[in-house]
């Protein structure tokens, strides 16, 4: 059976790429600031695929850390199918210049941190993660050819 595709992307979509991109995409149209969004992005990247076991191997948890600072509450500057759909783009960029005919989460945990940038930085550090070791995780399972 050939992997799923979607309209958004030139290539295939891994099973949990899929599962991820549709739960964001549900969710996504009911967040009330760019925290709240990125929060509805790490909760299915938290549990499926390589992003999965990347995030989980920083202890990120589904909670934000207590102790860690409430986020700001700015408002999203774009329509929800606007995000899904530039983030989708930018993933299977990341995906084709890794040389791979299939999307995964890495993909598109990569591109919701270059999308969200600094907020996304807050936002995991918030679950007391650093973009840096992050970026550490991913380089490994990259390496190891995680592609979900």
């Amino acid at each position: 059976m050939a992997a799923p595709t979607c309209s958004m992307t030139s290539l295939n979509l891994s099973r949990d790429a899929v599962t991820v991109l549709g739960l964001a995409g549900t969710a996504l149209p009911y967040a009330s600031s760019v925290d709240d969004e990125i929060e509805r992005w790490l909760r299915p990247l938290r549990l499926y695929g390589e992003s999965g076991a990347a995030l989980q191997g920083l202890g990120v948890g589904e909670a934000r850390n207590q102790e860690s600072k409430p986020p700001e509450s700015k408002a999203s500057e774009h329509p929800p199918s606007e995000t899904l759909h530039v983030v989708t783009t930018e993933a299977t960029r990341i995906a084709g210049e890794r040389g791979v005919a299939t999307v995964g989460t890495l993909d598109i945990l990569r591109a919701v941190m270059e999308y969200y940038g600094e907020d996304f930085e807050r936002a995991l550090e918030g679950h007391s993660g650093t973009t840096a070791e992050l970026m550490d995780q991913l380089a490994t399972r990259t390496a190891a050819g995680g592609s979900d």
